[in-house]
């Protein structure tokens, strides 16, 4: 790789996503040799990342490899070291992350193995979801949490992925044009910071996570139709493989992405990167399944009579069903994504509230309220979107008029996203669909692409502000909002620790057991009760616990 830049970030890159799919891969494969997760685990993965990142340091510059190496490495453990304690300083206030993610990472720390094992049964009601869901991110997270005995510190693999899939979008960006530093580096970092990755971030929800993994597949497929290698189709497969064991639904993002990396070797006439390609993500979509998700893909089969239970088949859950807001079940799936991504930004709500559109290009209070938590229903991807989207096609019309070919290329790729986001009945809402942050991008960098066309120029940099504005409003009122509801919970957890110094507090959990690792870690003594009733009841910020606070 000529381009320095080109040759850092993708030699970072590899190593934080091997990093982190090597702390997921490695305890799913010993699992089936019956091993738990141990403290070793995580420097297995420390070592599967060191080994990569030699070996790519050495394959993209011959000359010097050892200094690439060194500066990758250093910059790894400088984004690992700021994303634990950033996570570790925010609470998880999520209901998924304390009601069962949290739950199964401490499952797992304490040595469930979920093959050879009993299924888990915990009276919350959550272990339908702890037993028979993907659970790549939990993995991951439990070997960082054995290793270091810090629950919340442990969701630094959100932040992990997504600097790897900015440093990977990087990288391709620079190898497809190595002659526009800045504008790649604005690109990737919009690109990277998805909001359903930003708002996610400091929970354990797992749709940010899919949405970083899915965009280093895009990346690395990029680089793989670029330049030969096989460590980029190892990488890819490595990312696929995690992919699909975050969500059940990534099994079709991925194979869809996959199918598009095929077809566009294909018509390039790489016909011998295809082969390969080929060969190395069906063996890995079958050893991410049959091997490393073994439980639940193949146990759920065995048990359940299909792999996707319980979100399919005849005992099929729809989780989504009582959030849907009622004008959007009364029309098809392009209807609904009209009528979401133009309407004003809300949370999830069981009262099924009818959608408002709105004006492009306007933002409410409102808005800014709703992106605090991790789970934005309606028009998700933040206020601005509709504006974005707007802007899009307008930029993608004036390319068209420029320059038809590359225009055509980037509909092709454009209509791959597109197609892996309407196979999702729930398309409406942007956490289950995170890769439509990447169409308008796409069009972004076809507008930056083309030279001298001053209207292209001028739409191209006005769809960057936009969208950059709009990231700008959901990552600062999200950490706006965590902050604040986090400092509200600090200053209750003290008021419990200060009453629990005379003796154990009655306590109710109620959806959030995970909760007691919270109370253990600070020396809370508790007493937990069902339908906890007294007279001073204190119910922690967004926490789903109460306690009984003694007179003063």
């Amino acid at each position: 790789m000529r381009n320095r830049l080109a040759a850092f970030s993708l030699v970072t890159g590899l190593t934080l996503l091997m990093f982190v799919t090597g702390a997921m891969m490695i305890p799913s494969l010993l699992f089936l040799v019956n091993i738990s997760v141990t403290m070793l685990h995580v420097w297995l993965a420390a070592g599967l990342a060191a080994g990569v990142a030699w070996i790519a340091a050495k394959m993209v510059q011959a000359e010097r490899p050892g200094r690439l190496f060194a500066e990758a490495i250093i910059a790894s453990c400088i984004l690992f070291v700021a994303c634990f304690f950033i996570s570790g300083y925010f609470y998880d206030l999520s209901y998924d992350g304390q009601a069962y993610h949290q739950e199964s990472i401490i499952h797992l720390d304490n040595g469930w193995n979920p093959v050879y094992d009993e299924p888990l049964n915990v009276p919350t009601g959550h272990s339908l979801w702890m037993n028979h869901y993907a659970r790549a991110s939990e993995l991951a997270a439990a070997v960082l949490f054995k290793a270091t005995g810090l629950l919340e510190h442990s969701k630094a693999i959100n932040g992990l992925t997504i600097f790897a899939s900015f440093f990977l979008s990087l990288s391709a960006l620079l190898t497809l044009r190595p002659s526009s530093n800045s504008k790649a580096v604005l690109v990737a970092l919009l690109l990277a910071f998805n909001p359903v990755s930003v708002y996610q971030a400091l929970s354990y929800y797992v749709d940010g996570l899919l949405s970083s993994m899915l965009l280093c597949m895009v990346a690395l497929g990029c680089l793989i139709f670029a330049r030969p290698g096989w460590l980029l189709l190892t990488a890819y497969t490595s990312a696929m493989i995690f992919a699909i064991n975050i969500k059940f639904t990534a099994l079709a993002y991925a194979g869809l992405l996959t199918i598009g990396l095929l077809i566009a070797l294909y018509m390039s006439e790489q016909f011998g990167r295809l082969k390969q390609l080929f060969k190395i993500a069906a063996v890995g979509g079958l050893v991410g399944v049959l091997l490393i998700g073994y439980n639940p893909y193949v146990t759920n089969t065995l048990t359940k009579g299909h792999p996707f239970y319980p979100l399919a088949g005849e005992e099929a859950i729809d989780v989504v069903k009582n959030f849907t807001p009622r004008n959007l079940e009364r029309m098809n799936r392009l209807e609904q994504l009209g009528a979401s991504y133009f309407a004003v930004t809300t949370g999830n709500s069981t009262e099924k509230l009818p959608t408002k559109i709105k004006l492009p290009f306007t933002v409410s209070e409102k808005e800014l309220v709703a992106l605090g938590d991790p789970d934005v229903a309606v028009s998700g991807f933040g206020p601005l979107f509709s504006g974005v989207l707007l802007l899009s096609l307008a930029v993608l019309v004036l390319a068209f008029r420029y320059r038809k070919g590359a225009t055509m290329a980037a509909i092709g790729v454009i209509v791959l996203l597109a197609g892996s986001v309407i196979v999702n009945p729930a398309a409406w809402w942007a956490r289950y669909v995170p890769q439509l942050w990447i169409v308008p991008i796409i069009c972004l960098w076809l507008g930056f692409s083309m030279q001298g066309r001053r209207l292209l120029t001028g739409a191209s940099w006005t769809l960057a502000a936009v969208i950059a504005v709009n990231a700008l409003l959901v990552t600062g009122t999200y950490t706006y909002h965590q902050w604040e509801w986090n400092q509200s919970l600090r200053e209750e957890l003290a008021a419990v620790q200060t009453a629990a110094a005379k003796g154990p507090v009655r306590t109710e959990f109620t959806y959030s057991w995970a909760n007691r690792e919270r109370f253990e870690e600070l020396g809370i003594a508790f007493k937990e009760e069902i339908d906890l009733a007294c007279d001073d009841k204190m119910t922690l910020t967004k926490s789903g616990t109460s306690v009984c606070m003694p007179p003063q």
